[in-house]
């Protein structure tokens, strides 16, 4: 008898071990004034316990604006980023104003999914200002900096301050780094001996002298041709729109932006 009460309660414990190990983690705080919640999901476990309690009183302050969610998830999926980011932000908040952050571990994508007064206070660009300055995190599989700075800097969004940028810096750096070379690499052409053979005077007919240079022309005509870039085919609908490359949103009116990681 004492056999069976032993195994009955083993098996027990096991049971119990093994839905507390497939079960994944939800942590919610509601603000007593507003009644907008903070809502943690990890469905893909990427937090312990200790970082999910940190990222949720990081998450408080939001709630006197919208509800906000953090949502990772792992599971094949057959939506789009957005989508999914959309369809949890729906089940967790309905039509209430809302943000969610969700890690996608399946399709390697960060997105900011927003709606309501929340679209007003990100747009897409910032949406993925603040996902491009995280990607790093995740990619390195520090998840649990992702999420806190991304909370942190939507934070410092609806406090009415701007997000630091500095892929867009670098990009620009970039740019003129390039646009300088262009520019030294004319000077040099236009300078050495080779292009002035090129020049061709003729005092004895009074012709115009011509430079030619990239089908530039100095007695006033030119060349030039006309770049048509192929016609987008994907389209919004119902003011939606989306950002980090995914396609536009819902026709309800919500937004996303995003990065890979």
């Amino acid at each position: 008898m004492r056999n069976n009460v032993k195994r009955i309660l083993s098996l027990a414990l096991i049971v119990v071990l093994l839905m507390t190990a497939v079960v994944p983690c939800f942590a919610e705080y509601v603000n007593s004034e507003t009644s907008y919640r903070a809502v943690i999901v990890d469905d893909a476990n990427l937090l312990t316990a200790d970082e999910e309690s940190q990222l949720l009183e990081k998450m408080e302050p939001l709630t006197k604006y919208a509800n906000i969610a953090v949502y990772t998830v792992d599971t094949p999926t057959d939506m789009l980023d957005y989508e999914r980011a959309r369809e949890k932000r729906s089940e967790l908040f309905g039509t209430e104003n809302a943000a969610v952050f969700m890690v996608d571990m399946y399709l390697r994508r960060i997105i900011i999914q927003r709606y309501g007064n929340m679209e007003k206070i990100f747009d897409n660009s910032t949406a993925n200002n603040i996902t491009n300055n995280v990607a790093s995190y995740a990619h390195n599989g520090n998840y649990f900096g992702a999420c806190s700075t991304a909370v942190s800097q939507m934070l410092s969004v609806v406090r009415g301050n701007d997000v630091p940028e500095p892929m867009k810096h670098l990009s620009n750096a970039c740019i003129a780094i390039m646009l300088a070379l262009v520019f030294a690499f004319i000077i040099a052409v236009m300078t050495s001996t080779e292009y002035s053979g090129n020049v061709k005077k003729s005092a004895a007919v009074g012709t115009v002298p011509t430079l030619e240079l990239f089908n530039l022309r100095l007695d006033g005509t030119s060349t030039s041709e006309r770049y048509s870039p192929p016609s987008d085919s994907s389209g919004c609908g119902g003011g939606s729109s989306c950002g980090g490359g995914s396609s536009c949103g819902s026709s309800c009116g919500s937004s996303c932006g995003g990065s890979s990681f």
